[in-house]
């Protein structure tokens, strides 16, 4: 489970890496929360993710982007479903792993308080 996919887009082999910054990447692109998904036209949904897993592996390897959303956008026009399952696939790994680091991290917070109240008594 690593969230991450290599696909040959615009002439090359490109990796998509999916992770928080690709969910905040994905949230100010579409005015959302971090894991809400309101979009109902899957192929936007599918530019969106490979645009913002795109995005995000330049980020972590300090890559410059060199691809703008609208080649995105023609460059989905032409992936077979195949790739596009891929593409949910990986991001979906990304999503559960968040939502579990999530869930830890509230743990924390209210394990943490419930320390705190008990102290000040």
């Amino acid at each position: 489970m690593t969230g991450y996919i290599q696909l040959e887009l615009g002439g090359k082999k490109r990796g998509l890496k999916f992770g928080n910054y690709a969910l905040m990447e994905y949230s100010k692109l579409n005015g959302t929360g971090v894991v809400e998904f309101n979009e109902t036209n899957p192929i936007k949904l599918c530019a969106d993710l490979v645009y913002c897993g795109l995005k995000n592996n330049c980020f972590i390897k300090k890559q410059v982007e060199d691809f703008t959303y609208e080649d995105v956008i023609g460059w989905v026009d032409g992936m077979p479903i195949t790739q596009i399952t891929e593409v949910t696939q990986a991001f979906e790994e990304s999503v559960k792993a968040s939502q579990g680091v999530l869930e830890v991290q509230e743990a924390m917070v209210s394990n943490s308080k419930k320390s705190d109240k008990e102290s000040k008594k």
